[in-house]
């Protein structure tokens, strides 16, 4: 459960993140793909209705994240396409990383460690929640 300053820091940063950096998606994807090589074959080559996707999701966990049960059916449904993509469980560590990485780089100097720990516990959330889904789609051997 994340307290209700973690979900402010979350909620204050993304907005900062998305205030200065417009294309924070598209830098998280082209940041994603130099450091996991191995997963831009689950993707397009034009990315565009993909990163509105993240974009819309993103937007939906931060709004959320008061009501963290109002996520699970959404990120298991997320979770069980993910599946016919071809995630695997690494897939979600990797994106985690980058999309942290990503939001420091657009707050800036204002990015703190607490900021940090903020996204990375709500991320641990997301991806447990969106593997659960997975597994109902496709339990893992």
């Amino acid at each position: 459960m994340l307290t209700t300053p973690q979900v402010e820091l979350i909620q204050n940063s993304f907005t900062a993140a998305v205030t200065a950096r417009d294309d924070l998606v598209m830098d998280f994807y082209q940041t994603l793909f130099l450091k996991a090589p191995s997963v831009r074959g689950m993707f397009k080559e034009d990315i565009s209705d993909q990163s509105e996707k993240l974009a819309a999701i993103l937007q939906l966990a931060v709004q959320k994240l008061s009501d963290l049960e109002a996520l699970v059916g959404p990120l298991h449904a997320l979770g069980a396409q993910h599946v016919e993509y071809g995630a695997e469980p690494g897939h979600y560590t990797a994106v985690a990383e980058t999309l942290v990485e990503c939001l420091a780089r657009a707050v800036g100097p204002d990015w703190t460690e607490d900021h940090a720990a903020a996204w990375n516990d709500a991320l641990t959330f997301i991806a447990q929640t969106m593997l659960d889904g997975a597994d109902m789609a496709a339990p893992r051997q």
